[in-house]
């Protein structure tokens, strides 16, 4: 074979690929519509990412876990191959675990806005993400209770922490973003790393708190997730987002016996990976995939 075939069998070769990658991509992402909205408690290690898509196209990314390559990873499963744009980023709290991550989402896709809770961190890790955010000139806004958030007519979120009290703590756990997501019928609850001071606080305030899907707080730690909590949520599943032999033993023996005693499903992206619940229309019951 002369060099002018083989480079002209490379070029078909090449197209070929093409067409198949532009085939799969249309497929998936028909596949995806058909799902008007996605929640993916990502399979991350000992950290927190969840990422929301509605109707295919408008992402919303929950944290970012520990580790950007794996995050990377993670959003390169879930989200259509030539959509790099994530519409909304929120960082519940600046703990490593929680914000790592975002920085190479923040160098690799479009963000339309940046949602945090206000608070900062001196470590290094905190000071590169907002370096990263400003030379990206990406918009930063605050959530804290009261807070709401609208995506078209049927997605909805309302901020139920950090207050002021919680602002002034010392804590970064205790100023976790707590939010709830509604989607018609169906209810989220995520809950960052809120303590069970936070929880009591919720219950407390009256926050609407009663959900079908709760994921439990800091990865399952013995400081969340009371049963007075447990209780109130009323959940009908309950996600953990941790670790496989992480170094802090979480889950908590204990927590997982509280919620075994309320008789709820559990959850583990340890050993389930990717949790992914699908929502088809709004007065449908999301489901298991």
């Amino acid at each position: 074979m002369s060099e002018f075939e083989k480079r002209k069998f490379l070029v078909f070769i090449i197209g070929v690929l093409f067409l198949v990658l532009v085939v799969f991509e249309v497929v998936s992402f028909g596949n995806k519509q058909n799902d008007i909205l996605e929640v993916s408690y990502l399979d991350i290690g000992q950290g927190d990412a969840t990422l929301i898509s509605y109707l295919g196209k408008y992402q919303i990314l929950i944290d970012g876990g520990p580790s950007g390559r794996k995050l990377l990873e993670e959003l390169g499963k879930q989200m259509p191959i030539m959509d790099k744009k994530i519409e909304i980023v929120i960082l519940t709290h600046p703990d490593f675990d929680h914000l790592a991550g975002l920085i190479d989402v923040v160098k690799n896709y479009e963000v339309g806005v940046f949602l945090g809770n206000g608070a900062s961190a001196d470590t290094q890790i905190f000071e590169e993400l907002e370096s990263v955010l400003l030379e990206k000139n990406i918009e930063k806004e605050i959530l804290t209770e009261d807070s709401k958030i609208s995506i078209g007519n049927n997605l909805n979120f309302e901020i139920f922490n950090p207050d002021d009290a919680t602002l002034e703590s010392k804590d970064r756990n205790e100023n976790s973003i707590v939010l709830r997501m509604d989607f018609g019928i169906n209810s989220f609850l995520f809950t960052g790393d809120a303590t069970g001071d936070i929880e009591k606080d919720m219950i407390t305030d009256g926050e609407n708190i009663d959900v079908d899907w709760l994921k439990i707080g800091h990865h399952g730690s013995k400081h969340s997730t009371t049963e007075e909590f447990l209780v109130a949520t009323s959940p009908k599943f309950t996600i953990i987002s941790v670790g496989a032999r992480n170094k802090y033993k979480h889950p908590a023996v204990e927590v997982l016996e509280l919620i075994g005693k309320v008789g709820v499903p559990i959850l583990r992206t340890d050993e389930n990976g990717t949790i992914e619940v699908f929502c088809r229309i709004p007065n449908e019951e999301c489901v298991l995939r």
